[in-house]
């Protein structure tokens, strides 16, 4: 058996749903989302232990045995994190895929990382039709990536590097004190964003109301503020939840946080279940983490 591989997942920070109507996203890595041990040689191309039925990852596979043909192989795979819950696990998965493959084809051969990206979202194509590159780009670089569609002018002050015109690699001034945590209840992102656009919350000022709440959120990381970047998250949820983005749960967890001293929390991804985060002080995180448990979430990260 090789040595373990592990793909990161993805956190949004800001943009849920109306990256779709031209506003900015920012996402953040989750170090750990999925693991896998790669076996050796076997034939029929590659396969995954366990083999879940789903056709898009039937797809996947063929797809990546078109774009890096070699000898077969079991990819044994495990979800660090729940499935469903708006983290990346299909850009998780694929690129897990894409390493094994590169593996079995080029032993010995050292991987370009911008290969290995460009191969993950090819294969997201099999997950999301038409992916933005978001989640692949997180997942494989490990690093916040800035999601700007080329006509949207965003202030971003600090250093980032080019991936494609509306995506950016890109370093915060500092580091987030986060804790994640799960509702206990999972969403399809395909449904999500029909059911938010279709409805009342989500109309003519979604967008722009989304929009100034980047730059505020930039001008709070600008100044080092992460109170007021606190602020910002909470305004955001309260907005995705008028939109239908968000669940009972959700908003509890995002009330328990605050009552515990968080600064802000929101809502992480499509919504309608899955993720919350809240921004924290360091010294509040456990107890951010604590009230949650107590309240019977189920506490998935902190940073």
């Amino acid at each position: 058996m090789s040595a373990p591989l592990t793909a990161n997942g993805k956190i949004i920070l800001l943009g849920e749903h109306a990256v779709l109507d031209g506003a900015p996203a920012l996402a953040l890595p989750l170090p750990g989302a999925m693991r896998a041990h790669l076996h050796g040689s076997a034939a029929g191309g590659p396969s995954l232990s366990p083999m879940p039925d789903d056709p898009r990852i039937r797809e996947a596979l063929a797809l990546l045995a078109r774009l890096l043909p070699g000898p077969g192989f079991e990819l044994a795979w495990e979800a660090v994190l729940p499935p469903g819950a708006g983290l990346g696990a299909s850009a998780s998965l694929s690129f897990l895929l894409v390493r094994a493959a590169w593996q079995v084809a080029h032993p010995g051969l050292e991987a370009d990382p911008g290969e290995l990206a460009a191969l993950t979202h090819r294969l997201e194509h099999c997950f999301h039709g038409t992916p933005s590159g978001i989640d692949d780009a997180v997942v494989c670089l490990g690093t916040p990536v800035l999601l700007q569609r080329p006509a949207v002018k965003v202030r971003w002050p600090f250093p980032g590097i080019e991936l494609a015109p509306h995506l950016w690699q890109v370093t915060l001034p500092a580091p987030l004190h986060l804790v994640l945590a799960h509702s206990g209840e999972a969403a399809s992102t395909r449904e999500m964003i029909a059911r938010v656009r279709a409805g009342a919350g989500a109309g003519a000022g979604f967008a722009d109301d989304l929009r100034a709440a980047f730059d505020a959120a930039v001008d709070a990381l600008e100044a080092g503020d992460d109170e007021a970047l606190g602020r910002v998250l909470t305004r955001v949820h309260a907005r995705l939840a008028r939109a239908g983005a968000s669940t009972l749960r959700l908003d509890r967890l995002v009330d328990l946080a605050l009552q515990a001293g968080a600064f802000g929390a929101k809502l992480t991804g499509s919504g309608g279940g899955g993720c919350a985060l809240a921004l924290c002080p360091q010294t509040r995180l456990e107890s951010v983490a604590e009230t949650w448990r107590s309240a019977g979430f189920n506490v998935l990260i902190r940073s």
